[in-house]
């Protein structure tokens, strides 16, 4: 991973997902708002040494429900990593994992690389352009310590897997499906800050059983996976 990190980013989607990653790290439930346009959060407090902020995206003003997908996780990176001037920002949260590569719910996963799955621009230069394949530390001495596994995190703005959407997914021998991550390394990427990602499986994608059916199922179990998957992690900086 390199030079020891004094100050940790974690972006979160969700708040069922942030919460127990707070707690974990005892940052209490009292943040401060990044910009006034905007709902996301940023919890902050020193953990183990280290300097830790945990940005969440926020409740959408107008739809009332949790603010999820790539443009909520550009806005908070970009106003979080301004406010808090980190060394290295972590997407951390939940995923699809694949029953074709022997994924288990809440299985951690680290990201060994991030691209887009559902970005499909088929003009030479633009087709790179929609695929991304951003920057990623090298975490795999801590996965290595703590038997997680590594692998490519694929994101997009569905739920759902549509046949297209899991082609590009099988070429890019994705281990995880999720819906921030790419889009949170894009800003990193622009913003010179180094940039991780670290996913628990709360579904299968390739199971004959709808996401959202397994999403709720599990999402308990996966964030108190994703809890203590970040506190090793701090622990490791």
């Amino acid at each position: 991973m390199g030079a020891d990190v004094a100050r940790l980013l974690l972006v979160v989607a969700m708040e069922a997902e942030a919460r127990p990653v707070r707690t974990a790290l005892g940052l209490g439930d009292d943040g401060a708002e990044l910009h006034p346009a905007f709902p996301a959060r940023l919890y902050t407090g020193e953990v183990s040494g280290v300097s830790v902020g945990v940005a969440v995206n926020g409740t959408d003003p107008r739809y009332e429900v949790e603010s999820i997908a790539s443009q909520p996780a550009v806005t908070t990176t970009l106003h979080a990593v301004e406010s808090f001037t980190p060394d290295l920002v972590v997407s951390a949260g939940t995923c699809g994992g694949f029953a074709a590569h022997g994924s288990d719910i809440a299985e951690v996963i680290v990201a060994d690389r991030v691209i887009f799955h559902d970005r499909r621009i088929a003009i030479p230069g633009w087709d790179a352009y929609g695929v991304g394949d951003y920057p990623v530390v090298d975490l795999s001495a801590v996965a290595a310590q703590h038997g997680w596994r590594t692998g490519p995190v694929t994101t997009g703005n569905a739920l759902d897997a549509p046949p297209v959407d899991m082609a590009t997914m099988t070429a890019s021998g994705a281990m995880a499906k999720e819906m921030e991550a790419a889009a949170v390394a894009w800003v990193c990427e622009r913003m010179a800050v180094p940039f991780g990602a670290v996913k628990v499986v709360t579904d299968l994608v390739d199971h004959h059983e709808a996401t959202a059916e397994q999403f709720d199922r599990n999402l308990q179990k996966a964030t108190a996976t994703l809890a203590e998957a970040v506190r090793h992690l701090v622990a490791s900086l």
